[in-house]
């Protein structure tokens, strides 16, 4: 059962929930305006240094200001846990915007979805959304919540969260080894089900509208990209259900909930987590080594690889097998898949799976260019 209020904002109905919290639909009850409120999960709330981190980096987000960007409102604690309100965006993910036709019926149908399993396009594993979905702001909850709550908002909230533990304000945290972060992997079920591998509709993926609304995308993306990255942010956590395209094609990047100052360094944190979705990350970010823009740039090349071949570069059954595979093979051509996928696509894809960062496009305008040839 979800919270009814979360600091100042009402709770309308759960969105979607991954590893790193949930998001809900929730109503500022100071403005009226509708959000969508991520409540991290346990790892920021208990260490100090990750608050700070959290109010850091809510400073910069707050200052961000893109077509292309999300824009995130806010920032609170709730009960001992940070949270982030963000502007609601309705449309669909990335996958399904491009598997509609001309008509904007699906062309590719997606597994049965069971009963229980809601549509909404903030699920990880991004099956089946193929309307906006809509909500009744009236049917969450008879009883109204109480005005006497008490909350505190702003980034100011967060580093008292950390201010509690009495440690210092710092920029370092604790080193982990490669060995550390690998000896420990997620256990199985934390690693998202895909579906068995499947022929793909070879047709639908090739459709001239398709591909170029994928190629307007990926360039709408790589502007986003461009934007964050120079104001020192890496996103680290970039996947189709991370992208959403309202109802004018404007692609929007969300969920900067995982996103860390490149200064920070590193993808596993102080207690040894590796942060992002796994089929998206870059061979140094499983490895636990810094990171820079290059890091997105490879997670750019998994979707896009995805997008132009029906399937993720590499399929595991666990962490470490996709680990393994992800930093010792090499993905099967695009055309070995699809023969008759976009050349000039389908070369950037593979240039922005490259393992060593050195080899990819260094930046996303360069993405962006070659997009454009």
């Amino acid at each position: 059962m979800p919270p009814k209020v979360i600091g100042p904002y009402r709770v309308l109905d759960t969105l979607g929930s991954g590893g790193a919290g949930t998001v809900y639909r929730a109503l500022d009850r100071r403005t009226g305006d509708p959000v969508a409120l991520k409540l991290l999960s346990t790892g920021p709330a208990l260490d100090p240094r990750a608050a700070r981190r959290l109010a850091r980096e809510f400073e910069t987000l707050a200052e961000l200001s893109h077509p292309n960007v999300v824009k995130v409102f806010d920032t609170g604690v709730h009960h001992g846990y940070p949270y982030l309100a963000m502007e609601l965006v309705e449309g669909l993910t990335l996958r399904n915007y491009l598997e509609l036709d001309l008509s904007g019926a699906p062309v590719i149908r997606p597994p049965p979805r069971k009963r229980d399993e809601p549509s909404v396009p903030w699920n990880d594993t991004d099956t089946g959304d193929w309307a906006p979905p809509t909500f009744t702001l009236s049917s969450f909850a008879e009883e109204p919540p109480s005005d006497e709550v008490s909350y505190s908002t702003g980034p100011e909230s967060v580093r008292a969260l950390a201010d509690a533990a009495d440690e210092p304000d710092t920029h370092e945290s604790r080193e982990v080894s490669v060995g550390e972060a690998a000896d420990a992997p997620p256990p199985v079920e934390q690693l998202p089900a895909e579906p068995a591998p499947r022929p793909p509709d070879l047709q639908a993926l090739n459709r001239p509208e398709r591909t170029g609304r994928l190629k307007d995308a990926m360039t709408q993306l790589a502007g986003a990209l461009s934007y964050i990255h120079g104001h020192g942010l890496v996103h680290r956590d970039l996947k189709p259900s991370n992208v959403m395209v309202d109802e004018d094609r404007l692609v929007r990047l969300m969920d900067f909930g995982l996103a860390k100052f490149l200064a920070d360094d590193g993808a596993v944190t102080a207690d040894g987590r590796l942060v992002g979705t796994f089929r998206y990350m870059a061979p140094e970010q499983i490895l636990g080594e810094g990171l820079d823009a290059r890091a997105d740039l490879y997670s750019l090349g998994v979707i896009l690889y995805e997008m132009l071949t029906g399937r993720t570069p590499f399929d595991a059954r666990t962490p470490h097998e996709l680990w393994q595979k992800v930093l010792e093979t090499e993905a099967a051509l695009v055309t070995s898949i699809n023969p008759g996928a976009d050349a000039t696509l389908a070369r950037i894809a593979h240039r922005l799976l490259r393992k060593e960062p050195s080899e990819r496009f260094q930046t996303a305008e360069e993405v962006a260019e070659a997009l454009a040839e």
